[in-house]
């Protein structure tokens, strides 16, 4: 990146500013989780596949959230404190938001823009680019190289991958 039109204005690589702003890891978990989801989810059954999706992102979002605040009450052998879990709720709300891109995709399937398989085909497909960018993107930021950018990218996009994978093989 030698150009000025490859950084943001506030310098930032373009591609680093597709990054979300916090809890990547529970952004990264949240899109390989959804991404299961629709690997299970078939044709029938659409008005629950918007909503499945969203429930499941936020049963794991609730599990991560409790079980760090269990962590956090084991180590200082306390109770959980309330704060201590709404902390945590908050932090994994990225789980939840990564729901958001095949939700929309499955509502969109349900309006009528397109059949319930291209849907969930669709919302597998924008996970797996994101995927791969939020890799990208991470790599770009620690200085990678265009190479190593690109594997990074690939690297992370092989977890959507497989399970794009899995639901030719599956269904």
């Amino acid at each position: 990146m030698s150009t000025a039109e490859e950084r943001a204005p506030d310098g930032t690589s373009r591609i680093a500013r597709l990054l979300p702003r916090t809890n990547i890891t529970g952004s990264l978990y949240g899109l390989v989780l959804v991404s299961s989801v629709l690997v299970t989810l078939g044709g029938k059954d659409l008005e629950w596949a918007a909503i499945a999706v969203v429930v499941t992102a936020g049963v794991f979002a609730l599990a991560h959230a409790w079980a760090r605040a269990l962590g956090e009450a084991a180590a200082r052998r306390a109770p959980v404190d309330r704060h201590a879990l709404r902390h945590s709720l908050r932090h994994e709300l990225p789980i939840v938001g990564a729901a958001t891109p095949a939700a929309l995709a499955l509502v969109l399937a349900a309006v009528g823009v397109y059949s319930v398989d291209t849907g969930l085909w669709v919302g597998l497909s924008v996970n797996v680019v994101l995927l791969f960018v939020w890799g990208a993107g991470l790599r770009e930021l620690s200085g990678g190289s265009p190479a190593q950018i690109l594997g990074a990218g690939m690297s992370s996009a092989a977890l959507g991958l497989v399970l794009v994978a899995l639901k030719v093989f599956v269904h």
